[in-house]
């Protein structure tokens, strides 16, 4: 009997919802936290300035589907339930599998009130529109070129949290 490859995706993503929910209970253990306003794992660095989260991606990072769970579990887990407007260094990441970019467009979302994506050349920006054209990210998200661009994305959707 062979069974379908959207069944098989499918329970691997229950799987990994199980996972996460676990890993919202045994994180504190794992996670660095630097500061009170900032977090790093073996993915990223991120924190919180003027109300924005900055999430950076190491160098060199390929990211498969697992992967993408425990980035979206340890940065929820810091957030403590607080929505932050997000802006996302896209740099530092050499692969990404395509079961990982559908996770991190929707499940990446959650508690993000709206998402700048920084892609600084000409070719990772067409293709990361691309890739927003074909999976619907659930909450307004925008590729900039650069850092200011992304902030004044931001401001313009008007959720940024001051201080």
């Amino acid at each position: 009997m062979i069974i379908p490859y959207r069944t098989v995706v499918s329970i691997y993503i229950e799987i990994l919802c199980v996972i996460k929910f676990i890993s919202f209970i045994l994180k504190p253990l794992l996670i660095k936290n630097t500061m009170d306003n900032s977090m790093e794992n073996e993915f990223f660095h991120c924190r919180i300035e003027d109300g924005i989260l900055y999430f950076d991606y190491k160098e060199n990072v390929v990211i498969h589907l697992k992967d993408a769970v425990k980035i979206v579990a340890d940065r929820l887990l810091w957030q403590q339930g607080k929505p932050f407007p997000i802006l996302c260094n896209t740099k530092g990441i050499r692969n990404m599998d395509k079961a990982a970019r559908w996770y991190l467009a929707r499940e990446g979302s959650h508690l993000a009130t709206s998402v700048a994506l920084i892609s600084a050349n000409p070719l990772s920006r067409l293709l990361a529109n691309i890739y927003l054209f074909s999976t619907s990210p659930s909450v307004r998200t925008k590729v900039v070129a650069n850092e200011l661009e992304g902030i004044e994305f931001l401001s313009s959707v008007g959720q940024c949290n001051p201080k």
